[in-house]
């Protein structure tokens, strides 16, 4: 084979895959989304608990964040093979659990 039909064969194999700088950049624009995640939930913290007078928006914005979160580090744990990860990413879910359980508590006693 020539090198331009090497290149070509390869090109048609690879149609519609992303290369490893896409890869790279869908990382971290990840990354970089959840700190903004995590930024805008304390933003939502202290304002439904300062201006709002209303901590359940805090709690949800917590329940949230932390299901991402958590669900991001359990995949890339258990396609990586990194057992870090993976124990972060299921303290983080029973973050998000305790979240949502504090969210019931709070709007069962409210009511």
């Amino acid at each position: 084979m020539t090198r331009e039909e090497i290149l070509e064969r390869s090109r048609r194999e690879n149609t519609g895959k992303h290369d490893e700088r896409e890869m790279a950049v869908y990382g971290l624009a990840s990354r970089w989304g959840m700190l903004v995640g995590g930024l805008l939930c304390v933003v939502l913290v202290l304002a439904s608990e300062f201006l709002f007078g209303v901590p359940e928006v805090g709690l949800t914005a917590w329940m949230v964040y932390f299901a991402m979160q958590g669900t991001s580090n359990l995949v890339l744990g258990r396609k990586l093979g990194e057992k870090r990860k993976v124990i972060y990413g299921i303290l983080e879910l029973v973050f998000a659990l305790a979240f949502l359980v504090a969210l019931v508590c709070k709007t069962m006693v409210a009511a």
